[in-house]
Protein backbone atom coordinates (compact mmCIF):
# COMPACT_ATOMS: atom_id res chain seq x y z
CA UNK A 1 0.00 0.00 0.00
CA UNK A 2 3.21 2.37 0.90
CA UNK A 3 3.66 3.28 -2.97
CA UNK A 4 0.23 2.36 -4.17
CA UNK A 5 -1.10 5.54 -6.14
CA UNK A 6 -4.15 6.63 -4.42
CA UNK A 7 -1.99 6.11 -1.29
CA UNK A 8 0.85 8.91 -1.86
CA UNK A 9 -1.92 10.98 -3.21
CA UNK A 10 -4.23 10.54 0.02
CA UNK A 11 -0.41 11.06 1.74
CA UNK A 12 -0.28 14.38 -0.03
CA UNK A 13 -3.63 15.50 0.36
CA UNK A 14 -3.17 15.31 4.09
CA UNK A 15 -0.35 17.08 4.49
CA UNK A 16 -1.42 20.21 2.12
CA UNK A 17 -4.52 19.99 4.37
CA UNK A 18 -2.61 20.08 7.36
CA UNK A 19 -0.38 23.04 6.18
CA UNK A 20 -3.33 25.34 5.20
CA UNK A 21 -5.06 24.66 8.10
CA UNK A 22 -1.97 25.18 10.02
CA UNK A 23 -0.65 28.31 8.51
CA UNK A 24 -4.41 29.75 8.11
CA UNK A 25 -4.57 29.45 12.21
CA UNK A 26 -1.27 32.38 12.18
CA UNK A 27 -2.87 34.74 9.62
CA UNK A 28 -6.41 34.62 11.17
CA UNK A 29 -5.43 37.26 14.04
CA UNK A 30 -5.06 40.43 11.98
CA UNK A 31 -8.59 40.23 10.17
CA UNK A 32 -10.34 39.24 13.20
CA UNK A 33 -8.27 41.95 15.16
CA UNK A 34 -10.79 44.09 15.64
CA UNK A 35 -13.66 41.82 17.60
CA UNK A 36 -10.57 40.49 19.97
CA UNK A 37 -10.02 44.25 20.91
CA UNK A 38 -13.18 44.89 22.09
CA UNK A 39 -13.77 41.67 23.56
CA UNK A 40 -10.36 40.86 25.56
CA UNK A 41 -8.63 44.22 24.61
CA UNK A 42 -5.44 43.53 21.62
CA UNK A 43 -3.24 46.35 20.61
CA UNK A 44 -2.08 47.09 17.09
CA UNK A 45 1.51 45.92 18.41
CA UNK A 46 -0.18 42.59 20.19
CA UNK A 47 -1.12 41.74 16.91
CA UNK A 48 2.17 41.64 15.40
CA UNK A 49 3.54 40.22 18.24
CA UNK A 50 0.92 37.38 17.93
CA UNK A 51 2.55 36.84 14.37
CA UNK A 52 5.90 37.10 15.06
CA UNK A 53 5.27 34.92 18.12
CA UNK A 54 4.14 32.08 16.45
CA UNK A 55 7.12 31.93 14.13
CA UNK A 56 9.60 32.60 16.86
CA UNK A 57 9.68 28.79 18.05
CA UNK A 58 10.80 27.83 14.48
CA UNK A 59 14.88 27.71 15.17
CA UNK A 60 14.76 25.70 18.59
CA UNK A 61 11.93 23.52 17.46
CA UNK A 62 12.58 22.72 14.00
CA UNK A 63 16.18 20.72 14.79
CA UNK A 64 14.30 19.24 17.78
CA UNK A 65 11.65 17.60 15.55
CA UNK A 66 14.00 16.74 12.86
CA UNK A 67 15.84 14.40 15.09
CA UNK A 68 13.34 13.22 16.49
CA UNK A 69 11.98 11.83 12.94
CA UNK A 70 14.93 10.36 12.13
CA UNK A 71 14.73 8.40 15.46
CA UNK A 72 11.41 7.62 16.30
CA UNK A 73 8.13 7.86 14.15
CA UNK A 74 7.16 10.10 11.52
CA UNK A 75 3.81 9.03 12.23
CA UNK A 76 4.03 9.62 16.03
CA UNK A 77 5.29 13.04 15.78
CA UNK A 78 3.59 14.94 13.05
CA UNK A 79 0.30 13.81 14.85
CA UNK A 80 1.34 15.40 18.13
CA UNK A 81 2.03 18.58 15.73
CA UNK A 82 -0.81 19.12 13.49
CA UNK A 83 -2.94 18.17 17.05
CA UNK A 84 -0.66 21.27 18.98
CA UNK A 85 -2.03 23.36 16.18
CA UNK A 86 -5.33 22.24 15.98
CA UNK A 87 -5.84 22.61 20.00
CA UNK A 88 -3.74 25.54 21.01
CA UNK A 89 -6.16 27.22 17.85
CA UNK A 90 -8.99 26.24 19.52
CA UNK A 91 -8.02 27.33 23.05
CA UNK A 92 -7.85 30.51 21.65
CA UNK A 93 -11.33 30.62 21.73
CA UNK A 94 -12.15 30.24 25.15
CA UNK A 95 -9.28 32.54 26.56
CA UNK A 96 -10.06 35.78 28.61
CA UNK A 97 -6.92 38.29 27.81
CA UNK A 98 -3.73 39.24 25.02
CA UNK A 99 -1.36 37.25 26.89
CA UNK A 100 -3.05 34.10 27.17
CA UNK A 101 -3.76 34.34 23.66
CA UNK A 102 -0.16 34.86 22.70
CA UNK A 103 0.61 31.72 24.61
CA UNK A 104 -1.74 30.00 22.45
CA UNK A 105 0.00 31.35 19.11
CA UNK A 106 3.46 30.32 20.27
CA UNK A 107 2.43 26.59 21.67
CA UNK A 108 1.26 26.91 18.09
CA UNK A 109 4.37 27.73 16.53
CA UNK A 110 5.85 24.66 18.05
CA UNK A 111 3.19 22.77 16.90
CA UNK A 112 3.84 23.95 13.18
CA UNK A 113 7.72 24.34 13.28
CA UNK A 114 7.80 20.19 13.42
CA UNK A 115 5.70 20.48 10.00
CA UNK A 116 9.24 21.66 7.57
CA UNK A 117 11.43 18.77 8.80
CA UNK A 118 8.91 15.87 8.47
CA UNK A 119 6.77 16.94 5.28
CA UNK A 120 9.45 16.67 2.60
CA UNK A 121 11.11 13.27 4.08
CA UNK A 122 7.13 11.79 4.38
CA UNK A 123 6.52 12.80 0.56
CA UNK A 124 10.53 11.47 -0.58
CA UNK A 125 9.25 8.16 0.89
CA UNK A 126 6.01 7.54 -1.18
CA UNK A 127 7.29 9.66 -4.26
CA UNK A 128 9.97 8.92 -7.01
CA UNK A 129 12.55 11.40 -7.19
CA UNK A 130 11.34 12.11 -10.65
CA UNK A 131 7.91 13.49 -8.45
CA UNK A 132 9.11 14.47 -5.69
CA UNK A 133 9.64 18.18 -6.47
CA UNK A 134 5.96 18.34 -7.85
CA UNK A 135 4.92 16.82 -5.03
CA UNK A 136 6.83 19.27 -2.46
CA UNK A 137 5.40 22.08 -4.51
CA UNK A 138 1.81 21.29 -4.27
CA UNK A 139 2.17 20.60 -0.08
CA UNK A 140 4.06 23.83 0.24
CA UNK A 141 1.63 25.86 -2.12
CA UNK A 142 -0.70 25.07 1.39
CA UNK A 143 1.31 27.97 2.55
CA UNK A 144 -0.58 30.85 0.78
CA UNK A 145 -3.62 29.12 0.04
CA UNK A 146 -3.90 28.91 3.88
CA UNK A 147 -2.82 32.78 4.19
CA UNK A 148 -5.77 33.83 1.44
CA UNK A 149 -8.08 31.96 2.73
CA UNK A 150 -7.59 33.12 6.19
CA UNK A 151 -7.10 37.13 5.17
CA UNK A 152 -10.39 36.83 3.02
CA UNK A 153 -12.51 34.34 5.06
CA UNK A 154 -12.21 35.14 8.98
CA UNK A 155 -14.01 38.17 9.34
CA UNK A 156 -16.25 38.15 6.37
CA UNK A 157 -17.30 34.71 6.26
CA UNK A 158 -16.34 32.78 9.46
CA UNK A 159 -16.66 35.40 12.18
CA UNK A 160 -20.84 35.49 10.99
CA UNK A 161 -21.10 31.81 10.82
CA UNK A 162 -19.34 30.75 14.00
CA UNK A 163 -20.85 33.47 16.17
CA UNK A 164 -17.72 35.48 16.10
CA UNK A 165 -14.02 35.03 16.77
CA UNK A 166 -13.99 32.82 19.20
CA UNK A 167 -16.19 30.28 17.29
CA UNK A 168 -13.85 30.88 14.26
CA UNK A 169 -10.81 29.59 15.97
CA UNK A 170 -12.51 26.93 17.32
CA UNK A 171 -13.52 25.96 14.45
CA UNK A 172 -10.39 25.95 12.66
CA UNK A 173 -8.85 24.30 14.91
CA UNK A 174 -11.34 21.49 15.38
CA UNK A 175 -10.00 21.07 11.31
CA UNK A 176 -6.51 20.61 12.53
CA UNK A 177 -7.30 18.11 15.05
CA UNK A 178 -9.27 16.24 12.76
CA UNK A 179 -6.28 16.14 10.10
CA UNK A 180 -4.08 15.10 13.08
CA UNK A 181 -6.37 12.04 13.69
CA UNK A 182 -6.79 11.13 10.30
CA UNK A 183 -3.41 10.94 9.83
CA UNK A 184 -2.88 9.17 12.92
CA UNK A 185 -5.43 6.16 11.81
CA UNK A 186 -4.38 5.81 8.00
CA UNK A 187 -0.68 6.68 7.69
CA UNK A 188 1.85 4.13 8.34
CA UNK A 189 6.10 4.74 8.81
CA UNK A 190 7.88 3.13 6.47
CA UNK A 191 11.32 3.88 4.56
CA UNK A 192 11.24 2.31 1.47
CA UNK A 193 10.96 4.26 -2.19
CA UNK A 194 10.01 3.44 -4.87
CA UNK A 195 13.35 4.37 -6.57
CA UNK A 196 15.41 4.69 -3.55
CA UNK A 197 19.33 3.80 -4.07
CA UNK A 198 21.69 1.85 -2.39
CA UNK A 199 24.50 4.76 -2.65
CA UNK A 200 22.00 6.57 0.15
CA UNK A 201 23.02 5.87 3.81
CA UNK A 202 20.81 3.57 5.86
CA UNK A 203 22.06 4.38 9.23
CA UNK A 204 20.65 7.74 10.82
CA UNK A 205 23.67 10.13 10.81
CA UNK A 206 23.63 12.30 14.48
CA UNK A 207 22.59 15.56 14.76
CA UNK A 208 26.49 16.07 15.51
CA UNK A 209 27.44 14.80 12.02
CA UNK A 210 24.76 16.25 9.99
CA UNK A 211 25.60 19.98 11.16
CA UNK A 212 29.49 19.25 10.04
CA UNK A 213 28.85 19.03 6.48
CA UNK A 214 29.19 21.37 4.31
CA UNK A 215 26.27 20.54 1.95
CA UNK A 216 23.73 21.22 4.71
CA UNK A 217 25.69 24.91 5.76
CA UNK A 218 25.50 25.85 1.85
CA UNK A 219 21.63 25.18 1.26
CA UNK A 220 20.78 26.39 4.34
CA UNK A 221 22.83 29.75 3.87
CA UNK A 222 20.96 30.26 0.40
CA UNK A 223 17.44 30.16 1.47
CA UNK A 224 18.62 32.15 4.50
CA UNK A 225 19.82 35.25 2.43
CA UNK A 226 16.79 34.90 0.25
CA UNK A 227 14.10 34.36 3.00
CA UNK A 228 15.80 37.96 5.06
CA UNK A 229 14.76 40.12 2.14
CA UNK A 230 11.76 37.93 1.11
CA UNK A 231 9.54 38.09 4.72
CA UNK A 232 11.18 41.78 4.98
CA UNK A 233 9.37 43.09 1.93
CA UNK A 234 6.10 41.32 2.83
CA UNK A 235 6.05 43.18 6.48
CA UNK A 236 7.18 46.15 4.73
CA UNK A 237 5.93 47.09 1.74
CA UNK A 238 2.26 47.43 2.67
CA UNK A 239 3.06 50.43 4.60
CA UNK A 240 5.85 51.28 2.07
CA UNK A 241 3.46 51.54 -0.73
CA UNK A 242 1.14 53.65 2.09
CA UNK A 243 3.79 56.40 2.22
CA UNK A 244 4.15 56.84 -1.16
CA UNK A 245 0.46 57.81 -1.75
CA UNK A 246 -0.09 54.40 -3.09
CA UNK A 247 -3.84 53.22 -1.88
CA UNK A 248 -4.13 49.42 -1.73
CA UNK A 249 -1.09 48.54 -0.15
CA UNK A 250 -1.74 45.43 0.99
CA UNK A 251 -3.74 44.49 -1.86
CA UNK A 252 -0.63 45.01 -4.25
CA UNK A 253 1.78 43.07 -1.67
CA UNK A 254 -0.51 40.15 -1.47
CA UNK A 255 -0.12 39.09 -5.40
CA UNK A 256 3.51 37.99 -4.19
CA UNK A 257 1.64 35.11 -1.90
CA UNK A 258 -1.00 34.45 -4.95
CA UNK A 259 1.44 33.91 -7.61
CA UNK A 260 3.30 31.69 -5.43
CA UNK A 261 0.39 29.19 -5.00
CA UNK A 262 1.11 28.48 -8.73
CA UNK A 263 4.70 28.92 -8.70
CA UNK A 264 5.00 26.57 -5.93
CA UNK A 265 3.97 23.88 -8.01
CA UNK A 266 5.55 24.95 -11.15
CA UNK A 267 8.66 25.25 -9.90
CA UNK A 268 8.69 22.00 -8.52
CA UNK A 269 7.66 20.29 -11.65
CA UNK A 270 10.49 22.25 -13.11
CA UNK A 271 13.04 20.70 -10.89
CA UNK A 272 11.93 17.18 -11.25
CA UNK A 273 12.84 17.91 -15.06
CA UNK A 274 15.36 20.48 -15.61
CA UNK A 275 17.32 19.95 -11.92
CA UNK A 276 17.00 21.23 -8.59
CA UNK A 277 20.55 23.35 -8.86
CA UNK A 278 19.38 25.19 -11.92
CA UNK A 279 16.09 26.38 -10.72
CA UNK A 280 17.45 27.79 -7.25
CA UNK A 281 19.86 29.30 -9.30
CA UNK A 282 17.35 31.15 -11.75
CA UNK A 283 14.71 31.81 -9.39
CA UNK A 284 16.92 33.47 -6.77
CA UNK A 285 18.73 35.74 -9.08
CA UNK A 286 15.18 36.68 -10.82
CA UNK A 287 13.93 37.74 -7.39
CA UNK A 288 16.68 40.06 -6.62
CA UNK A 289 16.62 42.34 -9.54
CA UNK A 290 12.86 42.32 -8.65
CA UNK A 291 13.52 44.13 -4.96
CA UNK A 292 14.46 47.60 -6.00
CA UNK A 293 11.85 47.63 -8.77
CA UNK A 294 8.94 47.14 -6.07
CA UNK A 295 10.38 50.54 -4.75
CA UNK A 296 10.41 52.38 -8.28
CA UNK A 297 7.41 51.42 -9.88
CA UNK A 298 3.78 52.14 -9.32
CA UNK A 299 -0.08 51.02 -10.97
CA UNK A 300 0.32 48.37 -13.46
CA UNK A 301 4.51 48.16 -13.45
CA UNK A 302 4.20 47.48 -9.62
CA UNK A 303 1.78 44.65 -10.03
CA UNK A 304 3.95 43.29 -12.80
CA UNK A 305 6.99 43.36 -10.61
CA UNK A 306 5.49 41.53 -7.83
CA UNK A 307 3.43 39.12 -9.62
CA UNK A 308 7.44 38.51 -11.05
CA UNK A 309 8.66 38.17 -7.64
CA UNK A 310 5.70 35.83 -7.02
CA UNK A 311 7.01 33.59 -9.54
CA UNK A 312 10.93 33.85 -8.45
CA UNK A 313 10.28 33.14 -5.09
CA UNK A 314 7.55 30.25 -5.67
CA UNK A 315 9.93 27.61 -6.39
CA UNK A 316 12.52 28.04 -3.59
CA UNK A 317 11.30 26.63 -0.62
CA UNK A 318 9.67 23.48 -1.92
CA UNK A 319 12.61 23.07 -4.00
CA UNK A 320 15.14 23.13 -1.12
CA UNK A 321 13.75 21.35 1.33
CA UNK A 322 13.44 18.59 -1.75
CA UNK A 323 17.37 18.21 -1.68
CA UNK A 324 18.96 17.20 1.48
CA UNK A 325 16.67 13.47 0.70
CA UNK A 326 18.94 12.98 -2.45
CA UNK A 327 22.48 13.95 -0.87
CA UNK A 328 24.35 11.25 -1.34
CA UNK A 329 25.86 11.98 2.90
CA UNK A 330 22.53 12.52 3.77
CA UNK A 331 19.70 10.66 2.54
CA UNK A 332 15.96 9.41 3.67
CA UNK A 333 16.93 8.19 6.90
CA UNK A 334 18.62 11.76 7.91
CA UNK A 335 16.94 13.76 6.53
CA UNK A 336 14.59 15.45 9.12
CA UNK A 337 17.83 15.92 11.32
CA UNK A 338 19.07 17.97 7.84
CA UNK A 339 16.09 19.75 7.16
CA UNK A 340 15.65 20.85 10.69
CA UNK A 341 19.33 22.25 10.74
CA UNK A 342 18.10 23.89 7.74
CA UNK A 343 15.02 25.78 9.14
CA UNK A 344 16.69 26.77 12.11
CA UNK A 345 19.15 28.42 10.02
CA UNK A 346 17.13 29.35 7.25
CA UNK A 347 14.35 30.86 9.64
CA UNK A 348 17.32 32.81 11.50
CA UNK A 349 16.98 34.91 8.86
CA UNK A 350 13.74 35.00 8.31
CA UNK A 351 13.12 36.11 11.58
CA UNK A 352 16.43 38.44 10.76
CA UNK A 353 15.69 39.80 7.92
CA UNK A 354 12.44 41.69 8.90
CA UNK A 355 13.98 43.43 11.85
CA UNK A 356 16.98 44.79 10.06
CA UNK A 357 14.84 46.49 7.38
CA UNK A 358 12.78 48.10 9.94
CA UNK A 359 15.78 49.65 12.22
CA UNK A 360 17.49 50.56 8.73
CA UNK A 361 14.47 52.00 7.11
CA UNK A 362 13.68 54.14 10.31
CA UNK A 363 17.71 55.11 10.80
CA UNK A 364 18.44 56.26 7.33
CA UNK A 365 14.43 57.39 6.51
CA UNK A 366 14.21 55.43 3.65
CA UNK A 367 13.36 51.89 2.75
CA UNK A 368 16.33 51.99 -0.29
CA UNK A 369 19.79 50.70 2.12
CA UNK A 370 17.54 47.45 3.80
CA UNK A 371 16.32 47.07 -0.27
CA UNK A 372 19.96 47.24 -1.72
CA UNK A 373 21.25 45.06 1.00
CA UNK A 374 18.95 42.09 0.25
CA UNK A 375 19.08 42.88 -3.18
CA UNK A 376 22.77 41.87 -3.06
CA UNK A 377 22.00 39.26 -0.84
CA UNK A 378 19.89 37.51 -3.29
CA UNK A 379 22.56 38.25 -6.13
CA UNK A 380 25.79 36.73 -3.95
CA UNK A 381 22.99 33.60 -2.52
CA UNK A 382 23.88 31.46 -5.69
CA UNK A 383 27.17 31.03 -4.42
CA UNK A 384 26.56 29.01 -1.82
CA UNK A 385 24.36 26.63 -4.78
CA UNK A 386 27.36 26.52 -6.97
CA UNK A 387 29.71 25.33 -4.07
CA UNK A 388 26.78 22.84 -3.24
CA UNK A 389 26.78 21.85 -6.38
CA UNK A 390 30.69 21.19 -6.16
CA UNK A 391 30.69 19.66 -2.74
CA UNK A 392 27.75 17.16 -4.40
CA UNK A 393 29.60 16.14 -7.15
CA UNK A 394 33.14 15.93 -5.13
CA UNK A 395 30.94 12.97 -2.88
CA UNK A 396 29.65 11.24 -5.34
CA UNK A 397 32.44 10.93 -7.39
CA UNK A 398 34.09 9.43 -4.07
CA UNK A 399 31.15 7.06 -3.34
CA UNK A 400 31.61 5.74 -7.45
CA UNK A 401 35.43 4.94 -7.24
CA UNK A 402 34.89 3.15 -3.55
Amino acid sequence: MHNSNYYKWFVLSVLFLAIVFGFGTMHMIAPLAQEIDKDIGLSLTQVGAAVAIFTLASPIVSPIAGILVDSISVRSILTFAVLLVGASCAMRGLVDSADMLLLMMFLGGVGFACYGPIIPKVLGTVFSSQEFGRANGIVFSGFWVGTTLALALSANVLSPMFDGWRGSMIFVGGLSVAIAIIWFLLFRDGTENADSSTELPSTPKSFAEVIRLPEIWYLSLYYAFFAAGFYAILSLLPSLLLQRGIENGGAYTSLIPLTMIISNIVGGMLSDRFGRVRVLIVCVLLFGVTIPTLLLFDGPLLAFSLILAGIAAGPILPVTTSLPMEMPRIGHVSAGTALGIFFMIGNTGAFLGPLLAGWLTQSSESPWLSFLIFMVLALLAPLFILQLNKTQSLETSKTASG
